[in-house]
């Protein structure tokens, strides 16, 4: 009994001490929580314009993940009911002899047509920014060994 309780006494006393040693734990932001955060680099779009100097598709990480888009979209929003910028060249898969990725089925109405008789874009589908987001090469923040399924 008197040996549990010396050893008991001991492990308490050697847990005071090590904790009391110890500083609090380090952010991994580097900053104190409490800090406001920097404001981060600006990054530069894989392709100002469509079209030109256009780089390979981005590949997707994901089976069902929309396609992004790699091209700054600030000329093309806001997305209204009077004018769909992206459907302009993305309504067809050829554009002034240039192939580019065209609006998929299950973008158009089954039902709705237009005058010509062609199927209507589905308007649960007409804000393509709400899914397509325009991506830039940046090194990723945090390293990842995430490994996505396409197939």
């Amino acid at each position: 009994m008197k040996k549990t309780a010396s050893l008991a006494l001991a492990t308490l006393i050697a847990s005071i001490i090590g904790c009391a040693s110890t500083t609090g734990p380090a952010p991994m932001r580097g900053a104190d929580v409490s800090a406001p955060d920097r404001a981060p680099e600006v990054k530069v779009y894989a392709a100002k314009v469509p079209g030109v100097g256009q780089p390979q598709l981005i590949a997707r990480t994901f089976i069902g993940q929309p396609p992004m888009v790699p091209h700054t979209i600030d000329q093309y929003v806001p997305l209204t009911i009077e004018e769909n910028a992206c459907l302009e060249c993305h309504i067809t898969d050829e554009l002034r002899g240039q192939k580019v990725p065209k609006l998929g089925e299950s973008h158009l109405s089954k039902t709705i047509k237009k005058k010509d008789g062609s199927p209507a874009v589905e308007m649960s589908r007409f804000q393509c920014d709400s899914c397509h987001v325009p991506q830039v090469d940046a090194k990723p923040l945090v390293d990842s060994k995430f490994v996505g399924v396409t197939k």
